[in-house]
């Protein structure tokens, strides 16, 4: 799929995001800006972003195929750097080539045989897999005594002569000076003839070029978002290269739904189990989505609201805003954690639309691409143009595309009426929110090469695909379709589960899989996926004032003291930076990943409760603690101590402490 880039959400994996962090450690899926990789010092034109007739490069033949090796630099321990020249399309060699960025990190034991290569691929597409690497190298460490790890960027990513389409790299939310389709039709023009030689298949060859280049005939494959697209791109292609594969967050490289109706329904699905596996949520959970369409069907919701990092965007919460929420909860918890309750809020006798609102401002696009080096939009519109189902012929003039548009919305309507509920087809196959008119003017393909070739087959080699139960963004019917597509392939879906499942993941379970079948082509057992990811701990409700939450002055503090925690908490998988706002004011820092913490002032949860304090939190055994002080609207000035683990969401929070001059031992819901 092509998510727009996200902060700390990779990390997550459960949201590039992929999304300040170490410059060295970019988050898959993650669109942080940050330094841009050490330029190439050759000789030959290699500027993609320039005119015309800087596209095309001056290299020899003789040079094509020919890896060459550079220093590394500081940024990049322990691995050897290299560039190598590629046919732009080898048809026709009169386009020139392009220059592929790539780095291999050898095996630490030279004294045994090698036991192969691994090759990770990253998402988007657009995202630069020599920017994720420490990710990579967290994965496959264990078995890098006898493996090497070789990470090349995809032709138009990152050190591989990244695209930089201003209008597009620039392009955000309610602040542009053209629109989206406007903005690709001129990236497409600045590409020129290579616009339509950015799409999988060419950058699968150019893989295969690189590992002929260097010697390497076989290699165990990892793709995850895009990269699972890639990596069934190039297994079909060149499946005598491929020892095992491994897809996290896969959908198909053919037969799939140009509307992408399975992202919808596993987005309503995660809402509804979520729900059903906290005690704490009541009600029906998609009947207050529908409730909340309707509503701002009649009269949207606009206002101000801060996103994870702060700062203030007016925001219009309209029917299609729900399928922006819900497209976007598929990378991590908090959107499901949230949005019930947030509706629920705001359909209230006296409407309370700051968490809805909220909810939108952190996961519009208002940042833009970010460095080009990092994550390049003009490649992701290049790849999904040229290689994704679209809703008119591919090769129609942009008239005949509109009508075909038009047509398509139709037929929809009468053959699936209910395919986005709880938002009508209309409002979000319309909306500028949804993507389905981009690529509307970008230009027919020239010599077309799709993902999949007329004569293809899906080879017979060692499978194995992964995906979260609560993945929107690449569904896990997508992910089960590939499974079947691919013989004798192992199908793994990991409960509570997120977008791509083993990079980051803390309970060590999914990664310790992946490890297993790449050493023995076989995942072993796999049990551990029912019982490490926890189910999602959803808010009950949104308090506006204290006077909201029931029971004594001990109760009413201990929740609020609770449910501010939790609120902070859950800002982090969003944010870009380290500072953050509170739900109604107040403001906290944060750092840390494995074992974050956060320091909170005059944060306010409730209206009338500024909360101070610190959290600590260890990501890996789940334990968390809080110590807080509050005061406000009708609570007496209190002090209080709060103790749970995040492995165990169902089992209460312990509440310790003083609330006035009371003692006070609370078993509240966990944060």
């Amino acid at each position: 799929m092509s998510p727009r880039p996200r902060s700390r959400i990779a990390w997550l994996l459960s949201l590039a995001v992929v999304l300040g962090l170490l410059s060295s450690v970019v988050p898959a899926s993650a669109g942080a800006p940050g330094p841009a990789p050490a330029p190439w010092a050759g000789d030959r034109k290699t500027q993609v972003a320039g005119p015309t007739d800087d596209l095309f490069r001056t290299s020899s033949p003789a040079m094509v195929g020919d890896p060459v090796f550079h220093p590394c630099g500081d940024r990049i321990e322990g691995g050897r750097c290299g560039r190598i020249e590629v046919w732009a399309d080898p048809r026709f060699q009169g386009l020139g080539t392009m220059s592929v960025g790539f780095v291999r990190f050898p095996r630490r034991d030279r004294d045994t045989p090698s036991q192969g290569t691994i090759v990770a691929v990253e998402g988007g597409p657009g995202y630069s897999t020599i920017g994720t690497r420490s990710w990579y190298l967290s994965l496959f460490r264990p078995l890098m005594d006898h493996r090497s790890l070789l990470l090349m960027d995809l032709r138009g990513t990152g050190r591989s002569d990244a695209i930089d389409c201003p209008e597009l790299q620039t392009w955000r939310t309610g602040s542009h000076s053209m629109s989206w389709a406007a903005a690709e039709a001129a990236c497409a023009r600045q590409l020129g003839p290579l616009a339509s030689r950015y799409g999988s298949a060419f950058a699968a060859d150019d893989l295969a070029t690189l590992l002929d280049g260097l010697g390497i005939e076989g290699i165990d494959l990892y793709g995850d978002s895009y990269g699972t697209f890639f990596a069934q791109t190039f297994a079909v292609r060149h499946p005598d290269l491929v020892d095992t594969l491994t897809v996290d967050a896969a959908y198909p490289i053919e037969g799939a739904d140009p509307w992408w109706r399975d992202l919808n329904d596993a987005a309503v699905v995660a809402v509804r189990r979520s729900c059903e596996r906290d005690p704490t949520c009541q009600g029906n959970p998609v009947a207050s989505l529908r409730d909340l369409v309707r509503r701002v069907r009649r009269e949207p919701f606009e206002g101000m609201a801060p996103d994870a990092d702060g700062r203030r965007w007016r925001v219009k919460f309209t029917p299609a805003s729900m399928n922006v929420a819900l497209g976007y909860s598929g990378y991590s918890s908090p959107i499901d954690r949230e949005l019930v309750a947030a509706s629920r809020a705001a359909l209230g006798r006296h409407p309370d639309t700051a968490p809805l609102l909220r909810i939108l401002a952190e996961n519009e696009w208002h940042y833009g691409g970010g460095d080009v080096h990092v994550y390049s939009q003009g490649l992701a519109s290049a790849t999904s143009c040229n290689d994704y189902p679209l809703l008119w012929d591919r090769f129609a003039s942009v008239p005949e595309r509109k009508q075909g548009f038009v047509d398509s919305v139709a037929d929809l309507e009468d053959a699936d009426p209910r395919a986005f509920d709880p938002v009508r087809i209309s409002e979000w196959a319309w909306s500028p929110d949804a993507a389905y008119r981009s690529c509307i003017r970008w230009p027919a393909p020239k010599h077309y090469v799709p993902p999949f070739p007329d004569a293809g087959a899906y080879p017979n080699v060692p499978t194995l695909v992964l995906v979260g139960e609560f993945d929107s963004v690449t569904s896990p019917a997508g992910s089960r379709q590939v499974s079947q597509d691919f013989p004798g392939a192992t199908f793994v879906e990991v409960p509570n589960g997120y977008h791509v499942t083993a990079l980051g993941d803390r309970a060590h379970c999914v990664e310790r899989i992946v490890r297993r079948f790449v050493r023995t082509t076989h995942p072993g057992d796999t049990a551990c996926v029912g019982r490490d990811y926890p189910p999602v701990r959803v808010v009950a409700r949104f308090p506006e004032t204290a006077a909201d939450v029931h029971g004594s002055r001990a109760h009413r503090a201990a929740v609020i003291a609770a449910g501010t925690v939790g609120d902070v908490m859950a800002r982090w998988s969003s944010m870009y930076g380290y500072d953050g706002v509170g739900l109604r004011g107040g403001t906290f820092k944060t750092v840390g990943l494995w074992t974050p913490s956060w320091w909170l002032r005059g944060v306010r949860w409730v209206q009338d409760v500024p909360v101070d304090g610190t959290i600590e939190s260890n990501f890996g055994t789940g334990v968390s603690m809080a110590r807080v002080t509050l005061a406000g609207g009708g609570v007496p000035p209190s002090t209080l101590r709060i103790r749970w683990n995040s492995l165990t969401p169902m089992r209460p929070a312990v509440v310790t402490g003083r609330v006035g001059a009371a003692r006070v031992h609370q078993r509240v819901p966990t944060p």
